[in-house]
């Protein structure tokens, strides 16, 4: 196998994962905004939990419904910066497949899909923690930390790093040809 094939093997095997895991986000957005217009339709909670981290019992809280749709309304949003991610990523592979490696676009995508990735966390969090503090339930923080929200930390400080290896990369590049 030649190394052409490998890096097209690579870039392929990279292109599956992206369409699953925009499946999956879609897939997820697509459901939590079905729960959202199901509330807003019946006027009443769905029989499916809300999908926060945290489980709420509605027996027990006594959130307004106007406070489950601005929950849910934010929760999507935050979601939705998953997928703005994974776009900024699949820009970048397409143009590492063309071999361009060096350049500052790569760089800046990386960094707007690492920003992508870090507003969901830090957003989806706040999101969760308002909730667990006007449910005033006795959860503890530390359940808020789902593997997800782990997962996505590190993605997004692995693509500020790449990030900005490539745009020293780009830099020593510019010197070099400078210098010739």
């Amino acid at each position: 196998m030649t190394k052409s094939e490998k890096q097209f093997k690579g870039i392929n095997a990279f292109l599956t994962l992206y369409f699953i895991a925009v499946i999956i986000v879609v897939e997820q957005l697509i459901k939590y905004s079905q729960w959202t217009i199901q509330l807003v339709k019946k006027w009443e909670l769905p029989k499916e939990p809300f999908f926060s981290k945290i489980n709420l019992v509605p027996l027990d809280l006594d959130l307004s419904l106007y406070q489950y749709i601005g929950f849910a309304i934010t929760y999507i949003i935050f979601y939705g910066f998953i997928l703005i991610g994974l776009i900024q990523l699949n820009r970048t592979i397409k143009l590492l497949s063309e071999k361009k490696l060096f350049l500052p676009e790569i760089s800046s995508d990386f960094k707007k899909a690492g920003k992508s990735f870090s507003i969901f966390v830090i957003g989806t969090f706040i999101v969760d923690f308002s909730l667990l503090l006007t449910a005033s339930t006795s959860k503890p923080i530390l359940d808020l930390f789902a593997t997800e929200t782990i997962v996505f930390i590190i993605l997004a400080y692995l693509l500020f790093f790449l990030s900005d290896i490539l745009k020293e990369g780009f830099l020593l590049k510019e010197e070099n040809e400078l210098t010739i």
